[in-house]
C-alpha cells in the first residue's frame, strides 16, 4: 500500500498526494529539529528499498532525498529520533541477499541531509530483524527483534551517540519481533504489546507465532500487564495519545486477515478501539511530541 494518513491516535484522515512507492515494513520517525517525518527503506514490488523520504506536515508533501551516503537497503528496521544528539537513529532490519535476507546489526544516524554509519557489526544488540524503537524522554529505546524463527529477543537498549547499552533486567518479556511499542510520557515507561514469537514446531523460515500479551518497563524493570478481552493482531503499531493519556494499538493481522481493530491502554485497563483507516499490517507509523500521527503504507494481504 502507498497511502498517507495524518491525525492523532484516535482520528486519522487520508491525504491524497504523490509520494513513495507502495511498501511495507518501512522505518518512520519524526525528526523534531527539522519538523519533518523521515521514512527509510521497506519492501516494494521492485525489491527492498534504500530510499530516504521526508514528509512536511506544514505543506502536506513528500520529498525524496538524495544523500551522499545511505544505509544498505532493508526492511523491518527500527528507527526513532534521538533528542540528546539531534539525529534520527536507524538500527538493524533485514538486508536482501541470495535467500531470505540477512539480519543487520549496524547503526546509522540521519542529520537532516545525510546518513552516517555510527556502528557496524555486533556492537551491542545482536543482529536482528523486526526490532522496534521509540523516543523516550531525552533518549531512544529499542526493544526486541529476531533472527528468523531461531532466536527472539525480549531486551531493551539505549543509544548514547557512540554505543548501545542494555537498560533492562529480568524477568523480561518472551522474545519477539515486530511488537507494537510506545513511550508512555505520563508514566515514563515503555509499553510493549504482542508481536511474533518463536514457533517451536516450525523451521527457521517460519514467520513466528502471534503473541497477545502486554508489558510495561520502567526504570529497567518489566511488569506483565493484564490481558485485553481478546488478542490484538500481530504486526501492529502503537502510539501515545496525549489527549486521552492512553496508548492506542492499531493495525496488524488477526489471522488470517488484516484489521484495524485494536485496543487502548490507560495504565489500568484496556478499552476497545477502532481506527478509521483501511486494514493493514507492517505500516510505517510515527508521531511528533504533540501526538500528531503519520501513517504510510503497509500491506493488506492476508496470511499468517
Amino acid at each position: 500500500m502507498g497511502d498517507t494518513w495524518i491525525g492523532d491516535g484516535a482520528e486519522l484522515e487520508q491525504v491524497i498526494v504523490p509520494g513513495p512507492a507502495p511498501r511495507y515494513f518501512a522505518a518512520l520517525a519524526y525528526d523534531a529539529p527539522r519538523h519533518v517525518y523521515v521514512l527509510f527503506g521497506g519492501q516494494t514490488t521492485k525489491g527492498t528499498s534504500d530510499e530516504t523520504w521526508t514528509w512536511d506536515p506544514t505543506k502536506s508533501t513528500w520529498t525524496e532525498k538524495s544523500p551522499a551516503h545511505k544505509p544498505p537497503p532493508r526492511r523491518d528496521a527500527a528507527m526513532a529520533y534521538d533528542p540528546e544528539h539531534l539525529t534520527v537513529v536507524l538500527y538493524g532490519g533485514l538486508i536482501p541477499d541470495q535467500s531470505e535476507g540477512s539480519e543487520a546489526a549496524d547503526t546509522w544516524t540521519w542529520n537532516g541531509s545525510d546518513w552516517t554509519q555510527a556502528s557496524q557489526g555486533n556492537s551491542g544488540p545482536s543482529y536482528r530483524d523486526g526490532p522496534r524503537m521509540v523516543t523516550a524522554g531525552n533518549r531512544v529505546l529499542m526493544f526486541g527483534g529476531h533472527i528468523g524463527n531461531l532466536r527472539y529477543f525480549g531486551d531493551a537498549w539505549t543509544w548514547d551517540g557512540a554505543k548501545w547499552s542494555r537498560v533492562d533486567h529480568g524477568p523480561t518479556p518472551q522474545g519477539r519481533g515486530d511488537a507494537a511499542i510506545a513511550w508512555d510520557s505520563d508514566d515514563s515507561s515503555l509499553f510493549v504489546y504482542g508481536g511474533l514469537g518463536i514457533r517451536p514446531d516450525a523451521g527457521p523460515g517460519n514467520l513466528g507465532l502471534p503473541l497477545g500479551d502486554g508489558w510495561s518497563m520502567k526504570n529497567g524493570a518489566w511488569v506483565h500487564l493484564p490481558a485485553p478481552g481478546r488478542p490484538i493482531a500481530a504486526n501492529g503499531n502503537a502510539v501515545w495519545d496525549p489527549m486521552t493519556h492512553r496508548v492506542v494499538v492499531m493495525f496488524g493481522i488477526a489471522c488470517p486477515d488484516p484489521t484495524t481493530a485494536g485496543w487502548s491502554w490507560d495504565g489500568v485497563k484496556w478499552s476497545a478501539a477502532q481506527v478509521n483507516v483501511t486494514a493493514r499490517w507492517g505500516a510505517a507509523v510515527a508521531e511528533d511530541s504533540d501526538g500528531n500521527v503519520l501513517v504510510f503504507g503497509g500491506s493488506d494481504e492476508a496470511g499468517c
